[in-house]
């Protein structure tokens, strides 16, 4: 992997977007792959897998960030009640594992798509996109267009 420079970021936003941006205004750099990776199961044994180590996805707007803090507001409970009780209750365990694997499944396609949108594109396909966007966000339809950006069905 190239080591990315403060030069090549601005190159590359001015590239994308039509606007010259000062590299000598960055203050940090990092570099990412496109990943998804969905553990098999979530909760094995004893074992409860949350966050990225249950499902890795591409990094777009902190999602995968998200949805590791809504696993742990949701298995919070379950382990705080099974600490009264002196048990967990596996069917709850179960449930949250069908639940939050579901969600992330959701997750990992929506940062795909939203990835793919960001995509570097020629001219024609560009101003083609960005045209439909315009179009989109010109509806009440730009409301869904961010909710489905933004991931706010989680």
């Amino acid at each position: 992997m190239v080591r990315p420079t403060a030069d090549m970021l601005a190159e590359l936003i001015g590239g994308r977007i039509g606007s010259r941006v000062d590299p000598t205004s960055n203050s940090m750099l990092s570099a990412f792959v496109t990943r998804r990776r969905l553990a098999e199961r979530m909760v094995v044994g004893r074992v409860i897998l949350i966050g990225d180590s249950a499902h890795e996805i591409s990094p777009i707007g902190g999602q995968g960030m998200n949805l590791g803090w809504l696993d742990a507001a949701e298995l919070a409970p379950l382990l705080t009640g099974a600490v009264g009780r002196d048990r967990i209750d596996r069917k709850a365990l179960d449930d949250f594992e069908v639940r939050r694997m579901r969600v992330a499944k959701r997750a990992a396609r929506q940062a795909e798509a939203n990835m793919a949108m960001g995509r570097p594109a020629g001219s024609i396909r560009r101003a083609t996109r960005d045209a439909g966007f315009g179009l989109v966000l010109a509806t009440p339809a730009k409301r869904l267009l961010a909710r489905s950006y933004s991931m706010t069905w989680s």
